[in-house]
């Protein structure tokens, strides 16, 4: 367990290598619904590679009974995009020296967006996103992961879900890439069988900006978030290559 760091805000959650070997302070931004606690492996790999991590809790991306009455849910009016990329600067301005995000499914979005205005931040990984089609995509999620029955309860949630990224997330994430720092490498990883975000809806973000520094990793038979647990070799390898700057 790491230890907790307490702000105004927010709590940061710190989990430090036995072993540091790297400047680097590695900040994991979990995906919707989840919690500082769901990238509990990732935390792990990554202190036996020497990095100390940071997580915490993505408001409105957790759970809401803690956070109903957190002073940044008044930006939820512009947006769960903007309130996350308001916190994730908060996270990165707490922390000290460089830093490498690692962001997963949906938040990636804010995580990406966040990255472009930042001169603190070297790296960046995005696993299982971001994605266009974000209603598609929507819908999935709460096929599969809230279990929401037939296809109509879905379709009227994602509506909704959607609407709630706020104004035009997409474009306000384009418009950021279009201008992104080319010493700030990326590495996109994606599962060919994801069953929640459509691999197309990853490559064709990504093949709009063909300029980015970006190095991909597709796991033939991944899912959704699925490759350290089940794909570890592969995973571990092509992650551990690219923090080296060994690609």
């Amino acid at each position: 367990m790491g230890a907790k760091i307490l702000n105004k805000d927010f709590p940061l959650f710190w989990h430090k290598a036995k072993v540091k070997k790297h400047p680097e302070t590695i900040v994991l931004v979990h995906h919707m619904w989840g919690s500082h606690k769901t990238t509990r492996l990732h935390y792990f790999f990554l202190n036996e590679l020497g990095y100390d991590c940071v997580s915490f809790d993505l408001i409105l991306g957790s759970s809401l009974d803690s956070q109903a009455t957190h002073p940044y849910v008044r930006y939820v009016v512009n947006g769960v995009f903007a309130v996350w990329t308001k916190q994730i600067h908060q996270a990165l301005d707490q922390i000290e020296g460089k830093k490498i995000i690692f962001a997963f499914s949906g938040p990636s979005l804010s995580a990406l967006s966040t990255a472009a205005k930042r001169s603190d931040v070297e790296k960046v990984i995005c696993d299982g996103g971001p994605f266009e089609d974000i209603y598609s995509n929507t819908i999935n999620f709460f096929k599969i992961v809230v279990g929401l029955p037939g296809n109509t309860l879905p379709k009227i949630a994602s509506f909704f879900g959607t609407s709630v990224w706020g104004l035009a997330p997409l474009a306000k994430l384009h418009r950021k890439l279009d201008h992104w720092n080319p010493e700030i490498p990326i590495l996109s990883i994606r599962g060919r069988e994801d069953d929640i975000v459509a691999l197309s809806s990853i490559e064709s973000l990504f093949n709009k900006h063909p300029h980015l520094p970006l190095d991909t990793l597709v796991i033939d038979h991944g899912k959704h978030l699925d490759g350290l647990k089940n794909y570890p070799q592969i995973y571990k390898a092509k992650v551990s290559q690219f923090l080296s700057g060994d690609v």
